[in-house]
């Protein structure tokens, strides 16, 4: 008999070891996340983030390199209107929690169970260049979460080419010279000085684990397989739900075509042109950019039985 249990605690101890090894390490610490980030766990995917301000919620999706204090002053300047929720890109704290699936799909799911555990039953949502992309799919997919969405020289209206795969290798780069290219390539303001050290260090900071520099490649990949199969553009004549799009006069990154495109396929698409700003318009005009976007919320309030404002009444 006591051999038996000897021989059962040895097979236990086995298992034990075996699952340890197959498990992949955790490298999400919470402790190196310092205030006013915030985290909660959603599918064993942490997702990081910051809440600011009073209001209806506006969902800022932020999308790589960007982190939650590139958005500081343009959610500064939205706050006192807005609850502004910036999330951070999901995939990149935890890679080996999103399975192997970094698609753009997943991620909507990811971020619709982030609004249900945070409460939020219907919101506006906003993003720039990817985010601004997955924010109209957001809004296709579930209709019943959205408001509005702002999309700021959005990715929504790219097609395949050879032009898009090097778009995507500039914003993909996962290097600290890369990062500081795409930065000096997306803001007027990096172009005429370039960012300091400490700035990129702070995007690149994440990239320190091995696990999320092939994250990025990841994500890239499979963002890669959703442009050629049309997964976000087809959506786009489907969309019954107001959308703004915000095109940046100085834009290199985001060929006019694409925005064009997606300009003229949206049904209640508005648009508004930011002047004197590169592909991250809330970087070069923060004061403008908030003001279209503050003028244009105001005028769709979430509130039930609530119906559009007409632009007049708010002047």
């Amino acid at each position: 008999m006591r051999r038996r249990y000897m021989r059962y605690f040895k097979v236990v101890i086995i298992l034990l070891i075996v699952t340890s090894c197959a498990s992949p390490k955790a490298i999400f610490r919470p402790e190196d996340l310092h205030t006013p980030l915030r985290w909660v766990m959603i599918d064993h995917i942490p997702m990081v983030y910051t809440i600011q301000g009073e209001g209806e919620p506006l969902v800022i999706l932020s999308s790589f390199p960007l982190r939650a204090d590139s958005w500081r002053e343009f959610v500064t300047l939205l706050s006192p209107s807005f609850r502004v929720i910036v999330i951070e890109t999901p995939w990149l704290w935890e890679p080996h929690a999103m399975g192997d699936d970094f698609s753009s799909e997943h991620l909507l799911q990811v971020y619709r169970k982030f609004l249900k555990k945070l409460g939020i039953k219907k919101t506006h949502v906003l993003g720039v260049g990817e985010g601004g992309g997955l924010a109209v799919a957001f809004g296709h997919h579930f209709p019943e979460h959205i408001r509005t969405v702002i999309s700021v020289n959005g990715f929504e209206g790219v097609t395949w080419s050879g032009n898009t795969q090097k778009m995507l290798e500039r914003f993909y780069s996962s290097t600290e010279e890369g990062i500081k290219e795409l930065l000096k390539a997306s803001s007027l303001r990096y172009q005429q000085q370039g960012p300091s050290s400490e700035e990129v260090r702070y995007l690149f900071e994440p990239l320190q684990e091995k696990e999320r520099l092939q994250a990025v490649q990841a994500r890239m990949t499979d963002l890669s397989q959703d442009i050629k199969s049309l997964y976000i553009t087809a959506m786009i004549e489907y969309i019954d739900f107001s959308v703004l799009i915000i095109r940046s006069d100085n834009d290199a990154v985001l060929p006019e075509k694409y925005a064009a495109y997606a300009r003229n396929r949206i049904h209640q698409a508005e648009y508004q042109t930011v002047q004197t700003a590169g592909h991250f318009a809330f970087m070069d005009q923060p004061e403008k950019t908030a003001e279209i976007v503050r003028n244009f919320l105001l005028r769709y309030p979430i509130a039930e039985g609530l119906k559009s404002v007409p632009l007049h009444k708010l002047f």
